[in-house]
C-alpha cells in the first residue's frame, strides 16, 4: 500500500469513528487520530542500504519507500545509498551517501501544540529544498550540537530556497545554493543569500565568522549529456569570486566524492576534463582564499557521457501534454537538458509537427523557457542548438494541447498582434 493510500485509509477510520458514539470507537477515533499526528515524515525515495533506528529502540532495521518516520526517529544511509525524506510540514531532504539524521518535532510551547519539524544531523551531508508555500505547519529547525536551535523560512520574493547542511569537524554547516532563507533564533533575525554559509553552532549573532560565497558553475548545464569519444575534452566553467587567489576543481564517479578521477588547482575560472571512459561524473569547484584556505564547494553537477547521444532530450511538458482547463491564465515551463559547452538553444512552437512554419522562436543560453498562458488549440514544439545547420534535441516534435475550455486570456501565437 501506497503511502497516500495509507493516510487515505487512517482517514477513513477516523472519519467512521467519529459517527459512532460507542466508547469502543471514540477511543479508537483518538487511537488514530495521535497516529496521525505523530507522523513527522515519509520517505519518498529510497536506493541502496538505508535504516532507521525508532524510538525507544536500540538496533537499525532497514526500510523502503513509503515507511513513515515519527518524532525520535533516526535515519541513515549506507555507502552510495540516498533517499529522499518528504517532510509532514513541507519541503524535503535529500541524503547523501553516509548520512544519519534525527527528525522531531519542536516542544510545544505555552501549553500549544508543536508545529513544524526538527532536523539534527549526525554525519554526511543533507541537500533541502523548502518551497514558498511548503511551512503550513511551522518553520523548519536546525538542532545543532550545543543546543542551538535555528529555524529556517522562505523569503517568498526569491521564489523557493534550496540549501545545504554539512557535517564538519565545528558542528553543521549552512550553505544555500538557490533562493534566500529567513533565519531566526531567538531575537536575533537574519538572511542568507544564495553562494553563502555559515557555521551552525556560531549562532545568528557571530556575522563575522560567515563563510565566503563558492563560486556559481556555469557549463557544463545541469545533467549535461555529452556523446564519447576518444579526444573528448568537457570545459567545466565557473564565475569569479572576489577575493579567491585559486580554485580547486574536484570531479568524481559518484554524488558523494569519494571516488575522484580529479582533484587539482587552478589559476583561472575554467578547467578541461577529459573522462578516461563513458559514464557519469560529478564535477564542483570552490574558491582558496590569500592563505590558500579553500572555502565552501559548490553543489555538484553530474555530466553524462554516453557512448551514443540519443537525441531525446526535452524534459516537459511531456508529449501529448493537455493543459488544465484554466491553462490560458497560467505560465508554461518548456525545459530541457544541457549538450555540455556553452550553446544557445532555440525554442520552436508550431501548429504542425515538422515544425516548418513556427508561430514562435525564442532564443537563449538557458535550459528553460517560460511561456504565458497559450489560447486553445493543439502546438508542437522542439528544442534545436542554435548552430548552422541547427541540430535538434528530439527524434520527434511533442504535441501540446491546450483545451477550448480555457479561460480567454491566453495568447493567440498564430496572431502577431498576440505576440
Amino acid at each position: 500500500m501506497s503511502t497516500r493510500s495509507r493516510f487515505s485509509f487512517a482517514l477513513l477510520l477516523l472519519s467512521l469513528a467519529g459517527c459512532s458514539r460507542t466508547p469502543g470507537d471514540a477511543g479508537a477515533a483518538e487511537a488514530v487520530s495521535r497516529e496521525l499526528e505523530a507522523i513527522v515524515a515519509t520517505c519518498a525515495m529510497a536506493q541502496g542500504p538505508v535504516d532507521t533506528m525508532r524510538t525507544a529502540r536500540s538496533f537499525w532495521e532497514p526500510f523502503e519507500a513509503g515507511a513513515t518516520f515519527r518524532a525520535g526517529d533516526w535515519v541513515r544511509t549506507g555507502a552510495a545509498a540516498s533517499a529522499r525524506i518528504e517532510l509532514r510540514g513541507g519541503g524535503r531532504f535529500e541524503l547523501e551517501e553516509r548520512t544519519a539524521v534525527l527528525v522531531e518535532r519542536p516542544a510545544p510551547v505555552d501549553g500549544g501544540g508543536a508545529g513544524g519539524a526538527v532536523v539534527a544531523l549526525e554525519s554526511g551531508t543533507a541537500r533541502g529544498v523548502l518551497p514558498v508555500d511548503a511551512l503550513r505547519d511551522g518553520p523548519l529547525v536546525l538542532r545543532g550540537d550545543d543546543g542551538r536551535q535555528v529555524e529556517l523560512t522562505v523569503d517568498a520574493h526569491e521564489g523557493p530556497a534550496e540549501f545545504r547542511v554539512t557535517r564538519t569537524a565545528n558542528g553543521m554547516q549552512l550553505s544555500v545554493s538557490r533562493g534566500r532563507l529567513m533565519l531566526s533564533e531567538g531575537a536575533h533575525r537574519r538572511t542568507l543569500g544564495a553562494g553563502s554559509w555559515l557555521e551552525v553552532a556560531r549562532g545568528l549573532e557571530d556575522a563575522e565568522h560567515d563563510g565566503p560565497p563558492f563560486p556559481a558553475s556555469l557549463s557544463p548545464g545541469v545533467d549535461a549529456r555529452i556523446e564519447w569519444s576518444q579526444d573528448l575534452g568537457i570545459p567545466l566553467a565557473w564565475k569569479a569570486l572576489d577575493g579567491a587567489r585559486r580554485y580547486q576543481v574536484q570531479v568524481a564517479r559518484d554524488l558523494g566524492f569519494t571516488q575522484r578521477v580529479v582533484d587539482t588547482q587552478v589559476d583561472g575560472l575554467g578547467f578541461t576534463f577529459i573522462p578516461p571512459e563513458p559514464g557519469m561524473f560529478v564535477w564542483r569547484v570552490s574558491a582558496l582564499d590569500g592563505q590558500g584556505r579553500p572555502g565552501e564547494s559548490g553543489f555538484a553537477r553530474r555530466i553524462f557521457v554516453d557512448r551514443k547521444l540519443k537525441r531525446a532530450l526535452l524534459i516537459a511538458p511531456r508529449d501529448d501534454y493537455q493543459a488544465p482547463d484554466d491553462a490560458a491564465a497560467q505560465d508554461i515551463v518548456f525545459a530541457w537538458q544541457s549538450v555540455g559547452g556553452e550553446p544557445r538553444y532555440r525554442l520552436v512552437v508550431a501548429r504542425e509537427r515538422s515544425l516548418r512554419h513556427p508561430v514562435l522562436v525564442v532564443e537563449g543560453s538557458t535550459q528553460q523557457v517560460v511561456l504565458p498562458g497559450l489560447a486553445p488549440g493543439e502546438y508542437f514544439w522542439g528544442v534545436y542548438v542554435a548552430e548552422d545547420p541547427p541540430a535538434p534535441l528530439f527524434q520527434k516534435a511533442r504535441r501540446l494541447v491546450v483545451p477550448a475550455t480555457s479561460v480567454a486570456r491566453g495568447k493567440d501565437l498564430s496572431n502577431p498582434a498576440d505576440l
